[in-house]
C-alpha cells in the first residue's frame, strides 16, 4: 500500500547528477514507515506539492535542500497520517476545499490557473488534496498530543528578553524592490519571469526598470531604509531567511507579488521591554512549542519501524 504525505502536499523527485525535473524516474522502495511502504515516486511526488507554494524551479530547490533532509520530513508526515488514524482524527473533504481556497487568494491565482500548474508539474489535484489533508491532520494531532497551555511568567519574560537583546532592535532595511501589480492578467508569468532572470544572473536593478511597477523602477528598484515595523508581515517573513546581498523568492501580498533584495541591516537601540512584552511572549510560546513537538517526533521514531533504503 502506498501513502502520500506532505506539509502542504505529497510528492518525489528523482534527483540525477543535473537534478533534472524532466528525466525519467526508476521507481523503487526507499523506505519502510510501520506499515507503509515508500517508493521514489512517492516522494517525487511529495517534493514537487511541496514547492508548488513557492516561485522556484526544482533544479534549485535540489541545490538548496539535499534529499535526505526532504526525506526526513516526508518520514515525519507519514508517522502524523499513521497516528492521526489511530486516534480518529480526520479532515473532511470541504476542510481540505476551505484550506485550498486560502491558498488561491493568498498566491492570486484562480482554481484554472492552480490547476493548470499542477499539471505542468505532473501533480494531480487529488494529490495536491491529499498533501493539505496532511497538513490539516498534522495540526489537530499535535493540539491533541503537545499541549498548547504554556505558562509564561513576568519574570521568564524579563530573563527572555535581557538575554536575547539583539532580537528586540528595530532594524532598518536598505531594500530594492520589483512590484508587478495585481491589475496584471498575467501577473503570476510577469513574476515568474523576473525570478527567472535573476537566478540566472541578471543584475536586479535591470530586471526592476523592465518589469516593476513600482515608481522606484527607474532607480533599480531601490527604495532606500525602510523600517521592520513599517513592513507588511508577509515581507517581513521573506526577509528573515535572507542575507544582504541576496533577495527573496517571490512573495505574495493583497497588492500583488514583490521580490525584494536585501541591500544592508541597521540595527538601532533595543526596543522597551513594555513596547515588546508581546513579541517576547509570542517567541518564547513558539519556541517552547516547536520543543514539544521535535520531543513527541523523537519519541514517536524510537517507537515505530523505519528503514530508510538509501
Amino acid at each position: 500500500m502506498k501513502r502520500i504525505s506532505t506539509f502542504i502536499i505529497a510528492a518525489t523527485i528523482m534527483v540525477l547528477t543535473g537534478l533534472c525535473a524532466e528525466a525519467e524516474v526508476i521507481d523503487r522502495v526507499i523506505a519502510i514507515i510501520n506499515d507503509d511502504i515508500v517508493t521514489l515516486k512517492d516522494f517525487e511526488a511529495y517534493v514537487k506539492i511541496e514547492k508548488r507554494t513557492r516561485f522556484t524551479s526544482i533544479d534549485e530547490y535540489f541545490r538548496n535542500l539535499q534529499m535526505k533532509d526532504r526525506l526526513e520530513a516526508y518520514v515525519e508526515g507519514v508517522l502524523v497520517k499513521q497516528q492521526a488514524k489511530k486516534m480518529g482524527i480526520v479532515a473532511t473533504d470541504s476542510e481540505v476545499e476551505g484550506f485550498i481556497e486560502g491558498i488561491k487568494k493568498q498566491n492570486l491565482i484562480t482554481d484554472a490557473e492552480l490547476r493548470e500548474q499542477l499539471r505542468k508539474d505532473n501533480v494531480t489535484y487529488e494529490q495536491f488534496k491529499e498533501g493539505v489533508r496532511l497538513n490539516i491532520l498534522r495540526t489537530r494531532l499535535l493540539v491533541r498530543v503537545v499541549s498548547t497551555e504554556i505558562s509564561v511568567t513576568e519574570a521568564s519574560l524579563k530573563s527572555y528578553y535581557e538575554s536575547h537583546q539583539e532580537l528586540f532592535r528595530e532594524e532598518e532595511f536598505h531594500l530594492q524592490q520589483i512590484f508587478v501589480s495585481a491589475q496584471h492578467p498575467d501577473i503570476r508569468e510577469r513574476a515568474e519571469k523576473a525570478y527567472t532572470q535573476l537566478t540566472s544572473g541578471t543584475p536586479f536593478a535591470d530586471v526592476a526598470r523592465s518589469l516593476s511597477d513600482d515608481p522606484s523602477a527607474k532607480q533599480g528598484g531601490d527604495i532606500g531604509f525602510v523600517k521592520r515595523s513599517d513592513l507588511m508581515p508577509t515581507l517581513r517573513d521573506g526577509l528573515n531567511s535572507i542575507q544582504p546581498g541576496s533577495f527573496t523568492q517571490v512573495i505574495p501580498t493583497q497588492y500583488g507579488l514583490h521580490i525584494l533584495k536585501l541591500i544592508e541591516v541597521k540595527r538601532a537601540e533595543v526596543l522597551p521591554y513594555e513596547e515588546v512584552k508581546k513579541t517576547v511572549n509570542d517567541r518564547m510560546v513558539m519556541e517552547e512549542s516547536n520543543k514539544r513537538y521535535r520531543d513527541y517526533m523523537d519519541k514517536l521514531k524510537k517507537t515505530s519501524y523505519i528503514e530508510i533504503k538509501i
